[in-house]
């Protein structure tokens, strides 16, 4: 890059004179500010400011201020440099500055002495050769020859001022070529740089959809989910944490040494065969949450899997092996209540009407998908629901708690043959009694072992009921309609409250029953 002299007046410039010596100010204050001062310029009220550019040319110093020899540079012409020695400042200023910052003016030479003129005497413009005068008597040759000499400094320094400022143009001309090239070349730049932004802002968001999806799976743990009452109700059905902890805690011992599932499936008994996986990572109280979320709203394997960044294959055998295990450990627990443990729970409005009352009775139908096998679609088939259906018979005690499911039937099976098949007739003892509704027809069943079946009147061909009838009726539906809402319990959970698909049908009926045992944790039905 080219230097120009920074002293007034001074035209000099390293473009112009390649070889030219140029020095930057001193870092010193006191030395700065007489360099300053002896070029003139005042950096506080001038306007002027010193930089690393700003430059006074070697013109301006003497000899002695300089450093015996000298270095090179690192450019393509390698010249010698010279260095000033410490404490030198510029003196040389002739013929720079402008006449307002010449504090001193040169002495003005003596004029000639001039002879006296006569007055009136015409001029003669040729005198002779022993004229006395030839000032006086020829001014206009003199003059003439004076002027020339006069005037050729100052042309000198106009004709450098002229070539100063070609140079300076040419220099700008050239700058101003290679900013428009660099401008080219920036443009360039900036639109690969531009394309190059929206890559990585297009990966920017990508990876941000990837840490948020990553996050919100991260987020849908039992951890976050347990520490609030409603989200533990909503995903697992458990009134609170301790009725969730209560049960995992059931179950731990036996699911600590459990086996994932992994042979053929059975109706008679699982068939646990140990293989360490992604389910062996998970821990137990993950598997357990997992489990209960499926039951609860239904989930399928596929958003499971991604919700616990495991594989469909995995969250499937889970869920298998874990309703094997919650089926067969809850069905060691006795739910059958005694004839005293009912006494002692009966609501009063029991005890006033029906104090003999030892189960309510309803069977209940579950959609199924249509199976493949043809004889299974006959005999799946419900008239009254117009789908497939398996159906179970459903056992409350007078209280509303849960204390016996039968196994799972065809929906086409009658409610008589229901309870026949249901193996509720060995649980009754002597002097019970069973509540029901009209399809129920099982007194011949029951009057057998001394059981009483309380059921609504028929009208048998009468047009309408007497009032005891009417009566009899309103106080049978007033107590009888809590097994309907124990149902309807069992049917919140959506597994078993939607279509259960051909793959769960081997585990159907495990499922249903460890729905209905798991709505005994919650409150009681009838106060």
């Amino acid at each position: 890059m080219p230097h120009h002299c920074c002293v007034p007046g001074c035209v000099r410039n390293t473009a112009a004179t390649p070889d030219l010596s140029v020095h930057g100010f001193p870092s010193d204050p006191d030395l700065k500010k007489k360099w300053l001062l002896q070029i003139r310029r005042d950096e506080v009220r001038g306007k002027f400011e010193v930089g690393t550019a700003t430059k006074v040319c070697g013109y301006h110093f003497i000899e002695d201020d300089y450093c015996a020899g000298g270095r090179k540079r690192k450019r393509k012409t390698a010249k010698t440099v010279r260095k000033l020695k410490k404490g030198a400042y510029p003196t040389v200023f002739e013929g720079c500055f402008p006449d307002h910052l010449v504090t001193t003016k040169e002495s003005r030479k003596r004029p000639a002495e001039r002879l006296p003129v006569e007055p009136k005497a015409k001029k003669s413009r040729t005198s002779s050769s022993d004229d006395p005068l030839p000032l006086t008597a020829s001014p206009e040759p003199s003059t003439a020859s004076s002027e020339p000499a006069e005037s050729q400094p100052g042309c000198d320094k106009h004709c450098n001022c002229v070539l100063g400022l070609l140079s300076q143009i040419q220099e700008l001309e050239d700058d101003l070529e290679s900013e428009r090239s660099d401008h080219e070349e920036t443009k360039k730049e900036l639109t690969s740089s531009k394309a190059k932004v929206a890559d990585l802002e297009n990966g920017v968001a990508v990876l941000r959809d990837q840490l948020l999806d990553r996050q919100g799976r991260r987020d849908f743990r039992s951890d976050r989910i347990l520490a609030d009452d409603v989200k533990i109700r909503y995903y697992t059905g458990f009134v609170t944490l301790g009725m969730f902890m209560a049960c995992f805690n059931f179950l731990r011992p036996s699911a600590e040494g459990m086996r994932t599932w992994q042979g053929q499936r059975t109706r008679t008994g699982p068939r646990l065969t140990a293989k360490a996986g992604a389910a062996s990572k998970l821990p137990l109280i993950e598997q357990f949450f997992l489990v209960m979320v499926r039951l609860r709203l239904g989930l399928d394997v596929v958003d499971l899997a991604d919700r616990f960044e495991l594989s469909p294959s995995t969250v499937s055998r889970l869920f298998t092996t874990w309703i094997n295990l919650m089926y067969y450990k809850f069905a060691e627990l006795p739910l059958w209540m005694s004839r005293k443990k009912v006494n002692k729970f009966m609501p009063p409005c029991f005890k006033e009407w029906y104090p003999t009352t030892r189960t309510i009775i309803d069977g209940t139908e579950f959609f199924v998908e249509q199976p493949s096998n043809l004889a299974r679609q006959s005999a799946t088939w419900s008239n009254y629901k117009n789908h497939n259906t398996v159906k179970a018979l459903v056992c409350i005690s007078p209280d509303g708690t849960v204390t016996h499911v039968s196994p799972i039937f065809e929906g086409s099976i009658s409610d008589a043959d229901l309870t026949q098949k249901s193996g509720l007739l060995p649980l009754l003892e002597h002097g019970d009694s069973v509540m029901a509704d009209k399809g129920f027809d099982i007194q011949h069943m029951l009057t057998s072992i001394g059981v009483k079946l309380n059921i609504p009147p028929f009208r048998r061909g009468e047009q309408q009921f007497t009032p005891d009838q009417v009566v009899k009726t309103k106080k049978i539906a007033a107590v009888r309609i809590h097994v309907e809402r124990a149902i309807n319990r069992i049917k919140q959970y959506s597994l078993v409250a939607g279509v259960i698909p051909n793959s769960l049908w081997d585990v159907s009926e495990q499922i249903i029953h460890v729905c209905a045992f798991l709505t005994n944790f919650q409150p009681a039905l009838v106060g």
